[in-house]
């Protein structure tokens, strides 16, 4: 990767979009991603943390000035990816306040982080690099920050990619007391990667933090079940909170479980702890909220809240239009007779939610079709420059993603080459001579065809066999994409075929480029003696050099032509985008709890952010706009 360069003279601009099919990348995350879940499988970190569960609590409204008797708050999730994006994001949020559609939004006094903080792995420089400096970019002071006499709070969960390093980074902002230079000059109070906050109304947020294991730890759970009990929860300054039956919750999850198979993989004898948590909780929960997901999206049920998707904080954007984010989302309760030990009477059944076929499962949520952002048809239409993408490069050098093209390129080669050394019809009979049979003279020869059939070949099997073991694992992420309902069997079959298929092609094209140059070189009679060993080489290297200049570009396109069809079908939600760089359809949520109680929230959409920036002297943020300023606009608003 690229090396960061921080401080006021690197501006947004330059702080490039992660090339995710950048080798470098490739190979850190996949190494990051395997060490944390070794680290997790023999020690969770979060069963480490502190107990009691810290309550935030902000249950008191403002007192005076305009928005007496109100609270505003934020949320923002997968905010560090390019600067443009991040820091258009971050200048909106943290504006004293927007006038939009004829409305006044303050800025909020709490600020919820949703995940996915910096990309393409945690670490101390990207989180810096990324996220911290384009929000203190922002801000541009050492003092403590105020919002309307009173200081900001910040709590955050962590997500996938906060926790390739074991979340330590995200536990060094905050949930480790570090009063001297706290993020934003804010208040932290957390102590845990996961949280609850205390609002006004009745209003609890409650986020929820699922590591790489896609479900809440036992501390977590008991922590939370203790909010719900009798008892209540006493923390260790003696507070006791307890979530009453008439009050409201907002659930903050660090992934929308809702777009996988209902039921997430849970057998109806054990589910998930979350999902007993939201058996506790049932019609309590009126708000379920996630990012993770690139885009923004709404459903709604008549009687189980609403479900939102809301990572427009500055990564790359994910289409609308896929399988996930349209098939319908259905609300059931598990059979827990089977459960060992049996479930007590008295505790009520887990609930689970997700994709299923199935009509009757319990209750339906319906997606808001309006609300997609960007557009299903925007987003579908925006798939075929997959093809040219692994073509970008960008002003760092070497951190485009046409650097994946070069390494396909190099495989095609090193692949023909194998193929090709010796390769002449006139000696492939001889191969099979006893060794005694051949002249002085040709024993380097029958040194390299024995080198061929016994090295060479079986290595080129081997490389052809990775190759396609690595398109058919690109093509398992369709496995949840296809019907939830039609059998694990051909599910699997289906998906497994698909990325076959993607390698055969990319198998095809390197033994059809090996074929026509060697007709093409085999026909240059300037190449001296070729059935020797040396003119033998020399006709392996020039088919072994055409193959890489020919073989960059043809796998490219192949791999982007891949993308291109699968994303369009809406059969890849995730790889599909990755390689777009979608800088624009950026946002994140703001929340008002009124006096009466009622909550409001306005999605504030960013439709492009500005592609340059100028540094400032003197107070006020860092940088400011050097092309068309970003305009926010109010593109969902919502009352529960």
């Amino acid at each position: 990767m690229t090396s960061h360069k921080l401080g006021r003279s690197t501006p947004p601009h330059e702080r490039h979009p992660v090339a995710w099919y950048q080798p470098d990348v490739l190979w850190t995350a996949a190494r990051q991603v395997l060490s944390s879940l070794d680290q997790l499988r023999n020690r969770d970190g979060r069963e480490s943390q502190p107990l009691p569960m810290k309550v935030i609590d902000r249950s008191q409204p403002e007192a005076e000035g305009d928005f007496q008797g109100e609270c505003w708050f934020d949320f923002i999730a997968d905010t560090g990816d390019g600067g443009n994006a991040c820091y258009a994001v971050a200048s909106a949020a943290l504006a004293d306040e927007l006038r939009l559609n004829g409305e006044r939004l303050p800025r909020g006094s709490l600020l919820m982080f949703g995940g996915d903080l910096a990309y393409p792995a945690a670490s101390t420089r990207d989180y810096r690099y990324r996220f911290v400096e384009m929000f203190e970019a922002v801000r541009n002071s050492h003092e403590p920050t105020l919002v309307r006499g009173r200081r900001l709070t910040l709590a955050a969960i962590p997500q996938n990619h906060d926790w390739m390093d074991s979340a330590s980074t995200f536990s060094r902002y905050f949930t480790r007391r570090n009063d001297s230079a706290p993020l934003l000059g804010a208040k932290i109070p957390q102590r845990q990667t996961y949280f609850c906050i205390k609002l006004p109304g009745g209003w609890w947020a409650l986020g929820l933090d699922f590591a790489l294991d896609h479900d809440i730890d036992r501390d977590q759970f008991e922590q939370f079940e203790a909010l719900l009990s009798e008892r209540g929860l006493v923390t260790e300054d003696g507070h006791e909170y307890q979530i009453a039956s008439d009050d409201r919750v907002l659930l903050v999850y660090p992934e929308p479980y809702w777009t996988r198979p209902i039921g997430d993989g849970a057998d109806e004898s054990h589910p998930k702890r979350y999902q007993h948590l939201e058996g506790l909780l049932r019609r309590r929960v009126k708000l379920r909220l996630a990012g993770d997901l690139h885009h923004y999206m709404r459903w709604e049920s008549a009687n189980w809240g609403k479900l939102v998707v809301c990572g427009t904080g500055g990564a790359f954007t994910h289409s609308t239009h896929t399988k996930p984010t349209t098939r319908p989302v259905r609300l059931r309760e598990f059979d827990t007779r089977d459960c060992i030990p049996p479930e007590p009477i008295t505790s009520p059944p887990a609930l689970a939610i997700g994709l299923t076929e199935d009509p009757h499962p319990g209750g339906e949520f319906e997606r808001q079709e309006e609300t997609a952002y960007p557009s299903a048809r925007a987003s579908k239409a925006g798939c075929v420059a997959n093809l040219w993408a692994l073509f970008r490069k960008d002003a760092s050098g070497w951190g485009g993603n046409y650097s994946f093209a070069l390494l396909l390129g190099v495989l095609y080669c090193f692949n023909a080459y194998l193929n090709s050394t010796p390769f002449t019809r006139s000696f492939e009979p001889d191969l099979f001579r006893p060794l005694w049979e051949f002249h002085l003279h040709e024993y380097p020869l029958a040194a390299a065809l024995w080198l061929k059939a016994m090295v060479f070949s079986p290595l080129s099997l081997l490389i052809n066999a990775l190759m396609a073991f690595g398109c058919m694992v690109m093509g398992r992420e369709a496995v949840d994409e296809l019907p939830p309902d039609a059998g694990r069997a051909w599910r699997w079959g289906a998906t497994w075929g698909i990325g076959f298929i993607h390698a055969v092609v990319h198998v095809a094209a390197i033994f059809s480029l090996t074929f026509a140059l060697h007709q093409l070189v085999g026909d240059w009679d300037w190449i001296r003696n070729r059935d020797s060993l040396r003119g033998l080489v020399t006709h392996a290297s020039l088919v072994g050099l055409g193959v890489f200049l020919c073989g960059a570009p043809l796998g490219a396109l192949i791999f982007g032509g891949y993308l291109a069809l699968m994303s369009r079908l809406g059969l890849l939600t995730n790889n599909g985008c990755a390689a777009l760089d979608g800088q624009d359809h950026k946002g994140f949520l703001r929340f008002r709890i009124d006096a009466s109680g009622a909550l409001t929230a306005y999605f504030i959409a960013i439709d492009r952010v500005p592609r340059r920036w100028r540094r400032q002297d003197g107070p006020g943020p860092v940088w400011v706009a050097d092309d068309a300023e970003a305009t926010p606009r109010v593109h969902d608003k919502f009352g529960l």
